[in-house]
């Protein structure tokens, strides 16, 4: 049902005393159709592709004609109007009809989000909130032109001046003003976008593979569901799987461990390695360090940061690099940016580590020493 729609229901149930409207949201099946609201953005953007090369024809033309077009009528609704006979002459009835069709919709969806006093307010915001969401997360799904990956190196702690043993791959999004990668995940989510995204970001991230130094891994971050999909295997198909490292974060829900795990025997018997995220941070990491066997597991940044001076932390530590040497697993120590916490770390005896003392994120190219 369209808002304007559900609106006139409400304020007629109002009138006959039959309740109060209802004004929940299902952000997952938001009152406003984002469909519609895609096309819209999609409408824009080709006429935005449209009048750049115009652009860019105009200063390619002689001086003299330039000079000509400097003289006519800068109004754009003027400009328009004296433009109607060639577009009559040039554009078949066929275009001329679709585009007046996509026109149209979008007029009506835009015509959807504008205040209405009859309307509920909560109602109209939170419909502009999820269409919003879903528009701008499929905006980077479909163009990409947002999403930059940047890289953290993973160094030996014994040696971390040494080359990198791996890299992890971050994703950043560039608008302005910037917003952080879980803001972008949770609006994926409610639009039901998050494999979508995640198997962008991915692809983004794998690309990088063959610029890394040899012998490099590179750790990519995804959710359970995302990692059992076809798609994620379609997505490794491109890369060499055994310089691959798939990190499940402690805050990833797993409903089927049974099914991750065969997703993962697939995943394994190709070369790919299994990491578990911010262990140390709750239980749900300690559950998928035991049910999942992870090659590598991550230490949270909140157990090592400040581990230098305090003496649980310490202990915790040294009891997960005694329970890793007997599973078989490997450390990475997150989050390392002093002196102190590294020393402490290396008397523990973790092997691996990242964080700002070594080196910080940044766009996969600096980081590479690719550009300066």
């Amino acid at each position: 049902m369209s808002v304007r729609a559900r609106a006139a229901r409400d304020k007629q149930r109002q009138s006959t005393g039959e309740g109060r409207p209802d004004t929940s949201i299902d952000l997952t099946t938001p009152a406003i159709d984002l469909n519609a609201l895609h096309s819209v953005s999609e409408l824009l953007r080709s006429w935005g592709r449209h009048w750049t090369a115009v652009g860019t024809l105009q200063r390619r033309l002689p001086l003299s004609v330039q000079r000509r077009l400097q003289s006519l009528e800068v109004d754009p609704e003027t400009a328009l109007e004296q433009t109607l006979h060639l577009f009559a002459y040039e554009f078949p009835p066929e275009v001329v009809a679709a585009i007046r069709g996509r026109i149209d919709a979008a007029l009506e969806t835009i015509e959807l989000l504008r205040p209405d006093a009859d309307s509920d307010e909560s109602l109209r915001s939170r419909s502009m909130d999820a269409a919003r969401f879903a528009v701008t997360v499929r905006d980077v799904i479909m163009a990409g032109d947002l999403l930059e990956v940047h890289l953290q190196p993973i160094v030996s702690l014994a040696a971390y001046d040494s080359a990198p043993a791996g890299y992890e791959a971050l994703a950043r999004f560039q608008t302005t003003p910037y917003e952080t990668p879980d803001i972008w995940l949770g609006r994926a989510a409610q639009a039901g976008l998050l494999q979508e995204l995640e198997l962008t970001c991915a692809r983004a991230a794998l690309a990088l593979v063959p610029l890394l130094p040899e012998n490099a891994f590179l750790t990519v971050n995804v959710s359970a569901e995302t990692l059992v999909s076809s798609a994620f295997e379609r997505v490794l198909d491109s890369v060499p799987a055994d310089r691959v490292v798939v990190e499940v974060t402690e805050h990833a829900i797993v409903r089927e461990y049974d099914a991750l795990l065969r997703a993962l025997g697939g995943l394994r018997e190709r070369g790919v390695r299994l990491a578990v995220d911010d262990a140390g941070a709750g239980f749900a990491s300690f559950r998928h360090v035991l049910e999942l066997s992870p090659e590598i597991i991550k230490l949270d940044t909140h157990l090592t940061r400040g581990v230098h001076g305090d003496l649980s932390r310490q202990a915790l530590v040294r009891s997960l690099v005694s329970f890793a040497d007997d599973v078989g697993s490997t450390l990475v120590a997150e989050g390392i940016e002093t002196p102190e916490d590294l020393q402490t770390l290396c008397d523990a005896q973790v092997p691996f580590g990242q964080g700002y003392l070594f080196a910080r994120p940044g766009p996969a190219q600096r980081v590479l020493g690719l550009v300066v």
